[in-house]
């Protein structure tokens, strides 16, 4: 057995976050239920993240740091790999979790043993909710084919499972989406339909610096089968085809998709 029965692996990816992960790290310690361990993987940060890590002098933090640059995926697989926990949470150096997270979720993965990962509902600062209701278990694989609304930091999931589908260390963006697609395609999944993760967006992160119009063409080519699925990925696809070919007759039918996309996803709650 590789692994401690009944423990929880948190692992955080971190890189210069020194001003930021102090108050994330603080909201694992918090926990009703306390984590087996917490890793922490420092993607050869050039701050002071290691020093602020370790002035919290918690037995439960296990800091490594990476000798060089290897990217959030990188750091995250190299922290399921030296995960000793049955259950691993993947958590953001920049976020919060509200107190009673990973009671929740290993309450639901104990309750049913078909269920093998499990993500929360997620509150950005500016108050708002991703997802907007509760998607049932059925419905996951086909809404993800939609868009994405399981965000990183919001699963939980066990050890060998993550072990068997890993974050594809290629992709700078939508590593979450590519994660969970692969994931639903072969396992069930819950939904707890509470916000339980506070999303803090950092200027800096790589959500905001990678070019999205290039990351979603990565995604379609991965999964043909998402590429024009539903309104939202029309849209993408049809600014995709801007990019390399700018016409007012595009710019029209872009325009008509876009509020189309509004209203369904209004009416979808997603």
């Amino acid at each position: 057995m590789d692994f401690i029965p009944g423990g929880i692996s948190v692992v955080i990816p971190t890189y210069n976050r020194a001003h930021l992960i102090k108050e994330s790290l603080q909201s694992v310690l918090d926990q009703t239920v306390l984590p087996l361990e917490i890793i922490v993987v420092d993607d050869f940060s050039t701050d002071n993240t290691e020093e602020v890590v370790k002035s919290l002098n918690s037995p439960l933090i296990k800091y490594f740091k990476n000798q060089r640059t290897k990217g959030a995926n990188g750091a995250r697989n190299t922290g399921i790999m030296l995960s000793c926990g049955e259950f691993i949470a993947f958590h953001d150096s920049d976020d919060i979790w509200l107190s009673d997270k990973l009671e929740l979720q290993l309450q639901v993965l104990k309750s049913d043993p078909n269920i093998d990962m499990c993500f929360c509902s997620l509150i950005t600062e500016n108050g708002i909710i991703t997802p907007k209701r509760k998607i049932k278990s059925f419905d996951i694989r086909e809404q993800l084919k939609l868009k994405n609304f399981i965000s990183t930091q919001t699963i939980f999931i066990y050890k060998k499972q993550a072990l068997i589908f890993l974050f594809d260390e290629e992709l700078r963006r939508f590593q979450d989406w590519d994660f969970v697609l692969r994931v639903s395609s072969e396992k069930k999944i819950h939904h707890i339909d509470k916000p339980l993760v506070i999303q803090k967006l950092q200027i800096g992160s790589i959500t905001n610096t990678v070019n999205y119009l290039d990351s979603y063409e990565k995604i379609y080519k991965k999964y043909p089968d998402i590429y024009k699925y539903g309104i939202f990925n029309k849209v993408i696809c049809k600014e995709i085809e801007l990019k390399n070919q700018y016409s007012f007759k595009g710019i029209i039918e872009l325009f008509c998709l876009k509020i189309a996309r509004r209203v369904k996803l209004f009416m979808l709650g997603i």
